[in-house]
């Protein structure tokens, strides 16, 4: 770990990327739409559009690749095929024996993700049973408390009040998929574990050493729990 943390009160998990493998959708979802203007979707351009908002991303993908749309033409379009294919979206390894863990032991968790609650309800329809254990903790990005989405912190400080108005940002622990997460995780003065899917690095053979997270892992999986002060894994 980069940096002591103190013992762990609540978990904050971001979902595209990290509960749900719904990355690799967006990119089908891009490249079918690009398909038209015989342009493919780069990964520097993935990678920076990962954790952020639905506009600001569409927007970064508009301006790198210099098409011709408004924000609303393309999204109204892109909707149509998130609509069909999230809703296929598998669980990400090691996710749902972490969720019931913390929950058998009483952590809070709640969910922090910048969807909009549409796209949420879509992209979990065959997880209700893992998304219900977060109960009524479940802050979207199209929340009207939050006003700045990621890397600004807003959308976890907003979950950690929601958990419990007692819970300072030392007491939180966020997992993240995405830099952008990241970044939100760290300028919410929250720990933070770097789940890093290694299908969108741009250089697979070179580990990360400069991040803001306080552990880096490339899976779920990996994720031991009393580092952090938090129960260990019966198993």
């Amino acid at each position: 770990m980069s940096q002591a943390v103190s013992k762990i009160k609540a978990c904050i998990f971001d979902m595209d990327g990290l509960l749900l493998d719904t990355e690799k959708i967006y990119s089908d979802v891009a490249g079918k739409m690009l398909e038209p203007y015989n342009k493919t979707f780069p990964l520097e351009t993935k990678i920076r559009m990962m954790g952020r908002d639905v506009r600001d991303a569409t927007e970064i993908l508009l301006a790198d690749l210099e098409l011709p749309h408004t924000f609303e033409e393309w999204d109204k379009e892109a909707q149509k095929l998130k609509a069909e294919f999230f809703p296929k979206a598998d669980l990400m390894p090691g996710v749902e024996r972490l969720i019931r863990h913390l929950v058998k032991h009483s952590i809070p968790i709640a969910v922090a993700t910048s969807s909009t609650k549409s796209m949420f309800l879509i992209k979990t329809t065959r997880h209700g049973d893992v998304f219900k254990l977060f109960a009524e903790n479940i802050t979207c990005g199209d929340d009207p408390a939050i006003k700045n989405g990621k890397p600004a912190p807003d959308i976890f400080l907003t979950a950690m009040q929601r958990l419990d108005p007692k819970l300072e940002p030392a007491d939180c622990l966020v997992f993240e998929d995405a830099s952008n997460g990241v970044e939100a995780a760290k300028s919410a003065n929250m720990s933070c574990v770097w789940v890093q899917d290694t299908r969108f690095m741009l250089d697979k053979s070179t580990v990360p050493v400069d991040h803001a997270a306080t552990e880096r892992i490339t899976s779920l999986l990996e994720f031991v729990p009393e580092k952090y002060g938090l129960p260990p894994f019966d198993e």
